[in-house]
């Protein structure tokens, strides 16, 4: 089951200045290998670099998904707690098996 997130990326446009968008993924808990802090996304956001919308206190995750050989990395909003939570609801459990 795949779950949605939030990504923060760089838009597209070629410019002086880096210009960051919100959009949703979904993202297969299972080919999740890593969650870490992201502290620069952090820090943009502070200073009000990344949308309006978002509070300056949000924090941001990199996470780490497996493809195989190679692995790709994407910011989402969310502590890596609050991330590892949504990623872990989908899951299910075997009660006394």
């Amino acid at each position: 089951m795949l779950v949605k997130l939030t990504e923060v990326c760089l838009n597209g446009t070629y410019t002086t200045t880096q210009e960051y968008m919100l959009r949703e993924i979904f993202v297969n808990p299972e080919h999740v290998v890593m969650i870490r802090e992201e502290r620069r996304i952090q820090q943009i956001n502070e200073e009000g670099g990344i949308n309006p919308e978002l509070k300056a206190d949000h924090s941001f995750s990199k996470l780490t998904i497996n493809r195989g050989q190679t692995g790709t990395e994407i910011v989402v909003v969310g502590s890596p707690e609050l991330v590892e939570t949504q990623l872990n609801k989908t899951k299910k459990q075997l009660l006394r098996g």
